[in-house]
């Protein structure tokens, strides 16, 4: 443009602005939404966001659930003995029994099975974690993000180290094994016509 010469302007910018071009990026402009004082405000009625959504019922959490520094959508299912700590959940996510959801996003209509524990992870649409799994890790000062892919079905009792990949449609017969690595990345083996 330059070259050719045309006009060329600066604008400074002085708002919230963060490349999301990597799951670390995108995972950490999520956790930013979340302190008491977000660095980007969603609540500003002078700068409403607009975005497509959806008619759901209203969020429903349970007796004895906690929810803790989260944005929780519509039609979202928090059960019983829950707990659910700087977290995004979309709309229509379930967090069963005894789950324990942390630092992580859950995109919509995505399961945490009854007693399992997610932190530092990121599940797609409809990803769907069986009864006890471990998802991603637990130590703040080492944070690699564990990915479930869209639709993804994991299997009860599955650990998924952080940094490990679910790809999409996944499902239990895919896992050669009960623990999926750091860096590791298991997809299906079904063939498209199959899924």
């Amino acid at each position: 443009m330059i070259a050719s010469g045309s006009a060329v302007f600066t604008y400074p910018f002085h708002g919230y602005w963060i490349d999301v071009g990597t799951i670390e990026s995108y995972w950490q402009a999520h956790m930013d939404l979340l302190p008491p004082k977000p660095s980007f405000d969603l609540y500003d009625r002078s700068w409403v966001i607009h975005t497509k959504t959806e008619e759901r019922p209203p969020a429903s959490i349970h007796r004895d659930a906690t929810v803790v520094d989260s944005l929780i959508c519509d039609g979202c299912q928090i059960e019983s003995g829950a707990v659910v700590t700087r977290s995004v959940l979309s709309p229509g996510v379930i967090v069963k029994s005894g789950a324990m959801v942390r630092n992580s996003i859950l995109l919509t209509d995505a399961v945490a099975g009854e007693g399992s524990v997610i932190c530092n992870a990121v599940l797609d649409k409809r990803a769907v974690i069986g009864r006890g799994c471990q998802i991603g890790n637990g130590y703040p000062d080492l944070i690699s993000i564990a990915m479930i892919g869209r639709e993804a079905v994991i299997p009860d009792g599955m650990v998924i180290e952080g940094g490990g990949r679910i790809g999409t449609d996944v499902i239990p017969s895919d896992f050669p094994a009960q623990t999926v690595k750091a860096g590791e990345y298991i997809q299906t083996r079904r063939l498209p016509y199959e899924i």
